[in-house]
């Protein structure tokens, strides 16, 4: 009788398995450097698996849990940093799903590495169906045609409002289960929790169907300070820090006290190079039905948080809730009313940091220096538009469209896009960090006849020294720009091997000069990269000059002798207009001196 029961039982088990049938993912869940949490939901109850390997079909490891359950929440360890691992997802008795070459992901790179990243944001992406049928499709595939027909990023950014219009398991499964399944089996997902979930869920209990379907690290597992709650929480990737906050509940105290004490502690521990800043309502707008000067949450986020968030270095804001596009300028301790908004103050750069307009936002070093400038962007077009949107002085754009954020981080530079349904980048920044020369010299620069160069290096480095005249060409004026206030310029010097001395000086630097006939750099201190002179005088012919003079231990140890040719250049790397001389020979190049002419 025992054993009768005992496969009686076995069958039913057997049975069971193979006709469960997955109807929620799989998804990717707080990735780490060497974890994952895989999530899928199966219409019967069965034990959990999931295989992973180095390609399909040699899917050797196996994580098991024995517990039958509907809900699946499968926890890989013993990862390999930045590496990737295809999968299948099902119980001890067999796979339900993957196995092949759609379901893998990628571990996150070690904390404090350097890797390119990108991550894909969308905000207030809910609607779906009738009036709404194909807006949230088509933004998803205009990402998905710009990203090379891949589906991947490295990260998925949900700004809230993910799911109208009370976020339910129902209305969650559609609007981005559903519609973002291809995402989803590859790219980790992560969000915050806008009004519309809070009708359903609550941050202060963490109970409700949006706390039950996510998995967030709020034990520091992802890297960070752990912070208790899944309603807020941080992590990492490399060497970028991403904290996710809750603007919902921050009226009320002691949570919002609690929240930004958190943030704080996260905030001091980081040694990242970037860090980004993710919540539903923005502190700036003037979006149709959602005004930061007249919502208590938006003043609270303005006042209380983002304070914190300058002070540690912030860079990049994200926040939905207006059913809008708003992007920033490059701002700093703007914390009141709109009206209160001064340019003056507030606008470290009166630019646009388009590289195709006015040209990048800049910060003089790589890390998180403290009230530097960041930009604030408003995401919440991601299924539905309202117009007409306000003027808020804060704001560079607003655009009534359709669309995404795409954020593309690469070394010391971040791009972000904004990409309307239609597959058109509306609007675009860049922020690059540091004030090393570029890589490579500049291309299609203004020469001139004259020209000379000298490099003079010694065992002790406040000997170090080096000069440049550009003398007989042409130099205009609106080419190079006006340091005095907006123009980040460089003077750089080259070999074939890369960059040997000289930096930008970014704009506003209070040693620049206007002259009647040019511009002038002083700093005898070569405090900048060993720049003490910079004299540059607009014209053509003979009196179109650039000279350049740096001498001190900031001019580095530049190798010699040095491999020819040799570029010298002044770059408005703004505008990407420039003047170079370009040496093909030397006149002397041993170690300690190199010297070159033209003609």
């Amino acid at each position: 009788m025992r054993m009768y029961i005992a496969t009686g039982v076995l069958a039913a088990l057997l049975s069971s398995a193979s006709a469960a049938v997955v109807t929620r993912g799989p998804y990717l869940q707080t990735p780490s450097a060497t974890s994952m949490v895989v999530r899928w939901r199966t219409d019967s109850a069965t034990s959990s698996r999931v295989a992973t390997g180095p390609s399909p079909g040699s899917l050797t490891q196996t994580t098991d849990d024995a517990t039958p359950t509907t809900e699946h929440v499968v926890t890989l360890n013993g990862l390999t940093p930045d590496t990737q691992y295809y999968y299948s997802a099902g119980s001890v008795l067999g796979a339900f799903v993957g196995d092949d070459s759609d379901h893998y992901f990628r571990t996150s790179p070690p904390i404090g590495s350097a890797k390119p990243v990108r991550l894909w944001a969308i905000g207030d992406a809910g609607f779906i169906g009738g009036a709404f049928a194909g807006n949230i499709e088509s933004v998803r595939d205009a990402f998905k045609t710009l990203n090379g027909g891949s589906s991947h990023a490295d990260m998925f950014l949900l700004l809230g409002d993910n799911a109208y219009l009370t976020g339910t398991d129902a209305q969650y499964q559609a609007a981005v289960f559903d519609t973002h399944h291809d995402m989803l089996l590859t790219t980790p997902v992560w969000s915050t929790i806008g009004n519309h979930e809070r009708f359903t869920s609550f941050p202060l209990t963490q109970v409700g169907p949006y706390f039950d379907m996510f998995t967030f690290p709020k034990s520091g597992e992802a890297g960070g300070v752990a912070s208790g709650t899944e309603s807020y929480y941080s992590y990492d990737y490399g060497n970028v820090h991403v904290v996710v906050l809750d603007s919902e509940d921050d009226t009320a105290d002691p949570y919002r006290t609690a929240m930004v004490t958190w943030l704080t502690a996260d905030l001091q521990a980081t040694n990242a190079d970037w860090l980004i800043a993710m919540w539903h309502r923005p502190p700036y707008s003037k979006g149709l039905l959602h005004d930061s000067d007249v919502e208590t949450n938006e003043i609270n986020m303005r006042q209380f948080v983002v304070p914190v968030l300058e002070q540690y270095g912030v860079d990049l804001v994200l926040c939905g809730h207006s059913h809008s596009y708003e992007r920033s300028y490059f701002i700093d301790g703007h914390y009141g009313l709109s009206t209160s908004y001064d340019a003056s103050v507030n606008q470290l750069d009166p630019g646009d940091g388009d590289p195709a307009g006015d040209g990048a936002f800049h910060k003089a070093t790589l890390g998180l220096p403290s009230h530097a400038g960041a930009v604030y962007v408003v995401n919440g077009s991601g299924s539905e538009v309202r117009l007409p949107i306000g003027d808020h002085p804060a704001m560079f754009a607003k655009l009534g469209e359709l669309g995404s954020l795409v954020v593309d981080i690469d070394g010391d530079t971040m791009t972000a896009r904004f990409l309307n349904n239609g597959g058109v980048v509306s609007d675009q920044f860049r922020l690059i960090k540091g004030t090393a020369c570029p890589a490579a010299p500049a291309t299609g620069c203004v020469a001139a006849p004259k020209a000379k160069v000298s490099l003079k290096t010694s065992q002790l480095p406040n000997k170090n020294r080096w000069s440049w005249r550009w003398k007989g060409g042409t130099i205009d004026a609106a080419d190079v720009g006006t340091p005095t206030d907006q123009t980040d310029l460089a003077v750089c010097l080259y070999d074939a091997t890369g960059a040997l001395a000289g930096g930008q000086i970014l704009h506003g630097a209070p040693e620049w000069s206007s002259l009647t006939d040019g511009l002038i750099y002083k700093n005898s201190a070569g405090a900048r990269h060993g720049l003490q002179r910079i004299r540059i005088k607009f014209g053509s012919g003979t009196f179109a000059q650039v000279q350049a003079k740096a001498k001190g231990a900031n001019v580095g140890n530049p190798p010699t002798p040095a491999t020819g040719p040799l570029t010298a250049q002044l770059v408005n790397m703004d505008n990407g207009k420039c003047w170079a001389s370009v040496f093909p020979t030397f006149r002397t190049n041993v170690t300690g001196k190199v010297t070159a002419a033209l003609p």
